[in-house]
């Protein structure tokens, strides 16, 4: 709930008062929160701190594309906005890692040290240009690029000015939330991200991250649910970090094919082992042979996800929404994903309960075969296009135009 309420704050303060301070305020609600659950003597207070966790993720995933979008060139851009996916994963097996041999406050001191050394380093980072010239601030942000390409502003002159005559139309054409809904290419740039960010979370990736020690358990398998866990995060960092290398060469729809496909096979193989599990007691049948297939599946799963779905659709939310309305547009997505995020993990243990756990993977399934058709149907090829081009590729009839520019 909290990851829901966040995005929409974020979006005015990163409008209002800049990129950089809404994300080091996201980093200053991680430490509050871990701060109380150190010192939590009630429930009612790790339920505060829950919240306020879930708003520095809310915070963070809605404008983390957006700054990363703003401070990248053209051609490292998938590959920068994908290494949001790769810090996930780092989290995620720092924690599967830790968390199973240290006591519970040590956890949260551990923690602790990640939004402390994040606020203390990223004070240090500029601003982005984009902000600095939409608030008439040009000195300040040619400084902001100096710094990040690391070249005199005489020699950044076109990039400049690209940034200023993309900002300045923008103010021009000032974003309202009706106008995110009135102009052609807004409209489709919202249906192709919030399709994508839904798609993601009906995937079925919260409850299988969440609930990876508990489904190993219940297989009976005989790798040790910590250690499956562990090795299913290494798998996460893996493939997340084959995205960030070759993204920007592939591209961001094969991809999310690749991904989709993928996620798809590894689902249906789980919930066929669950299935079988169901039948073992009267038909007899052993599920010795297919004791791997559990392991498999969710390495497949995850790796899948990790490759496609977890990077890019945030990455796509920094892409195609022109400037004066990037602020609205990212808070209605990150909100519309964790909301859609909540009911599946609120929802998850009584339908596994209701129609079985093979069904239930089996309906994530049947989801990810729908990511796959919504990708191949809708969505459009950013590789390579500058803010212009993509939003002049959202404004054409055709549902899909793949663009083979290197």
């Amino acid at each position: 709930m909290g990851s829901l309420a966040g995005p929409p704050l974020a979006g005015y303060i990163a409008h209002r008062f800049g990129r950089k301070m809404a994300l080091l305020a996201s980093g200053v609600q991680f430490a509050i929160a871990f701060i109380l659950f150190v010192t939590a003597h009630t429930v009612a207070q790790i339920l505060v701190g829950r919240f306020l966790q879930g708003c520095g993720i809310g915070f963070s995933l809605a404008i983390t594309p957006l700054y990363v979008c703003e401070i990248a060139t053209v051609q490292r851009r998938g590959a920068l906005g994908s290494l949001l996916q790769v810090s996930m994963t780092l989290g995620m097996l720092m924690v599967y890692s830790i968390g199973p041999y240290v006591s519970y406050a040590a956890m949260q001191y551990i923690l602790l040290t990640v939004p402390v050394l994040f606020c203390i380093a990223f004070c240090q980072m500029p601003e982005t240009p984009h902000y600095y010239v939409a608030h008439g601030r040009y000195a300040d942000a040619s400084r902001s690029l100096e710094y990040l390409r690391g070249e005199s502003i005489e020699e950044l002159q076109d990039e400049f000015g690209s940034i200023q005559r993309s900002v300045e139309e923008s103010i021009r054409n000032r974003g309202t939330l009706g106008q995110l809904f009135r102009d052609h290419a807004n409209r489709r740039a919202l249906f192709i991200c919030t399709g994508i960010i839904v798609l993601q979370q009906l995937s079925g990736i919260n409850p299988v991250q969440f609930f990876t020690q508990t489904i190993f358990e219940k297989t009976g398998s005989s790798v040790k649910p910590e250690l499956a866990s562990i090795i299913i995060g290494g798998v996460q960092v893996v493939a997340s970090m084959i995205t960030v290398l070759t993204l920007d060469k592939l591209g961001r729809r094969p991809y999310l094919l690749i991904s989709s496909g993928g996620m798809c096979c590894a689902l249906v193989a789980l919930g066929t082992y669950f299935y079988l599990e169901t039948q073992r007691v009267s038909s007899g049948f052993s599920l010795d042979r297919l004791a791997f297939l559990p392991v498999l599946s969710l390495v497949v799963f995850t790796a899948s996800f990790c490759l496609g779905f977890g990077p890019i659709a945030w990455l796509l939310i920094g892409e195609m929404f022109a400037p004066n309305i990037k602020s609205f547009a990212s808070s209605i997505v990150s909100s519309t994903c964790w909301g859609v995020a909540f009911f599946v993990l609120f929802y998850f243990s009584s339908l596994d309960a209701a129609i079985g756990t093979h069904w239930l993977f089996w309906t994530f399934a049947i989801c990810t075969a729908g990511a796959f058709l919504f990708t191949y149907l809708f969505v459009i090829e950013t590789k390579g296009m500058s803010l212009p081009e993509i939003q002049a590729q959202l404004n054409e009839t055709a549902p899909v135009i793949i663009n083979d520019k290197p």
